[in-house]
Order: structure tokens, then C-alpha cells, then sequence
């Protein structure tokens, strides 16, 4: 079962206790509790990963930059005759 049919029992609880006058015992409220806290780590920890994985895909993005900037600064310095050796 996934959140958003979890959410959808929730509603439906909602209006039958609300409407319908259904009655709602400790046990079920308990219940009602340790689903919510399941959902709400759930979403926590999904959100925690896609940020770890936005937070790679940076640093991954960056360390190209960086690979494709030293190269074409060593192509650079080559066709330039520069590579930090002086002719003796």
C-alpha cells in the first residue's frame, strides 16, 4: 500500500467517525498514530535521499568542471609551449 492510500483510510475514518457518527476507541486511535508517524518517516527519509543524491549530483557535476578546465588548461599550455619548463 502506498502514502497516498494510507492518507485516503485516513479521510475515510475522518468522515465516518465526523458524519457518520462511527465510534473511535483508544486502540484505534493508537493505531491511527503509529500509521501517521510511519508515514511521516516514510516521506522524512525520502526526502533525506533525494537531497543526498542532489548534494552528489553537484559535487559530481562540479568535479567535472573541474577535470574539463584542467584539461583544456594543460591543452592550452602545450600548444602554447608553457608547461612551466624554461629551455636551458
Amino acid at each position: 500500500m502506498n502514502v497516498a492510500g494510507v492518507v485516503k483510510d485516513w479521510l475515510l475514518i475522518a468522515f465516518s467517525w465526523s458524519v457518520i457518527k462511527d465510534t473511535v476507541t483508544p486502540v484505534n486511535l493508537i493505531g491511527y498514530g503509529l500509521a501517521f508517524l510511519g508515514v511521516a518517516y516514510y516521506n522524512h527519509q525520502k526526502l533525506q535521499a533525494l537531497k543526498a543524491k542532489e548534494a552528489q549530483k553537484k559535487v559530481q557535476q562540479a568535479a567535472e568542471e573541474t577535470g574539463r578546465l584542467l584539461t583544456e588548461r594543460e591543452s592550452n599550455g602545450s600548444a602554447d609551449g608553457k608547461k612551466g619548463d624554461s629551455p636551458v
